[in-house]
């Protein structure tokens, strides 16, 4: 991802989310928001948040993140992204690694056919946000 801010590490860790993320909105129970924590050395925990509105497990997700001693953190969920042709279905990852001033947001968009899950281009850096870590 050359030209997109954070390390190699970060990377990995996004594409490994978003591949999570496609992986997971196909299935029965969907993708559930949740929260990635990496280790310097590269362990990994996933943290679900569940039982509520989208937009309030995403916020319980930041706050999570806020408080991680974690190297590098990612929190994903089932998304919209608007652009110039309306909303489409999207995979959304906010990542920050320590040391960053702030957290990017990338996407992957799809499409979802029963159980089908088709990526639609490829994953993309979307915005820069505040920061999510502590």
């Amino acid at each position: 991802m050359a030209g997109i801010p954070g390390g190699e590490s970060l990377h990995k860790l996004v594409f490994a989310v978003l591949e999570h993320g496609m992986r997971s909105v196909g299935t029965s129970e969907g993708l559930a928001p949740a929260l990635v924590e990496e280790t310097g050395t590269g362990d990994r925990t996933i943290r679900r948040f569940s039982g509520g509105e989208l937009d309030a497990l995403v916020t319980a997700a930041r706050k999570a993140a806020g408080t991680s001693t974690a190297e590098r953190v990612a929190i994903c969920w089932d998304g919209l992204l608007t652009g110039r042709d309306g909303d489409e279905r999207a995979i959304m990852v906010i990542a920050q690694e320590r040391g960053q001033q702030r957290s990017l947001v990338f996407a992957q968009r799809y499409t979802l056919d029963g159980a089908k899950v088709a990526p639609e281009g490829r994953p993309g850096l979307v915005a820069e946000r505040a920061s999510v870590l502590g």
